[in-house]
């Protein structure tokens, strides 16, 4: 048989993403993975030695490609509030163009609460950071605590996150037109709480 090349690896992380986006870091096996590229589980293990490897090099993918939206946002000139915008903006449009990222992370943070009592290795940490720092270099937000500064951050990346996730609920409980409207005005209304001047500290 042949060895497996990069090209394949790349083809169990991508299939590995979707998966545990739907089923969660328990749900899936490495036999699931090998099975859904009509593989042998021996061909997985070539590339990962474990399930925990493979979901590692998942979440790797995950934060390099938010890791990239930040990159962007560092290398911008313009005053903290216009980095804050432009942060939103790719932010919003990464997770409504791959929405499994949003959907691997709701996973990440609500199912695997044993896990994270253990983990040792966070892989959205410094993404996180930078998104406070963002948050903290703002003139709505800059004479707040920390504690401010994170619970904002979190407000925002999780509505992101949570409408990339939920449109097909939504469209059934609303309708396509409904969830369209909701959508065009999703990032006007989360720029304009975000940006609006604030003396409690707290979004609008």
């Amino acid at each position: 048989m042949a060895r497996p090349d990069n090209s394949s690896k790349q083809k169990f992380i991508d299939t590995a993403l979707r998966l545990f986006a739907q089923r969660g870091y328990y749900g899936v096996s490495l036999a699931d993975v090998a099975d859904e590229l009509g593989l042998t589980k021996q061909s997985v293990l070539y590339h990962f030695r474990t399930k925990e490897a493979l979901y590692g090099e998942v979440f790797e993918g995950v934060a390099a490609r938010l890791e990239a939206i930040m990159a962007t946002v560092a290398a911008h000139t313009g005053t903290g509030e216009q980095k804050l915008r432009i942060y939103l903006e790719k932010l919003h449009g990464h997770m409504q163009e791959v929405p499994l990222d949003a959907r691997l992370i709701a996973r990440e943070l609500l199912d695997n609460l044993d896990r994270a009592r253990t983990s040792r290795k966070w892989y959205l940490r410094r993404f996180l950071d930078d998104s406070v720092a963002l948050v903290a270099a703002t003139p709505q937000w800059r004479q707040s605590t920390l504690n401010e500064q994170t619970v904002v951050t979190i407000q925002l990346f999780g509505s992101i996150s949570y409408f990339a996730t939920a449109e097909v609920t939504f469209e059934a409980i609303w309708g396509i037109d409904r969830l369209q409207g909701a959508k065009d005005a999703f990032l006007p209304v989360l720029l304009r709480d975000a940006l609006a001047p604030s003396n409690s500290g707290q979004v609008s």
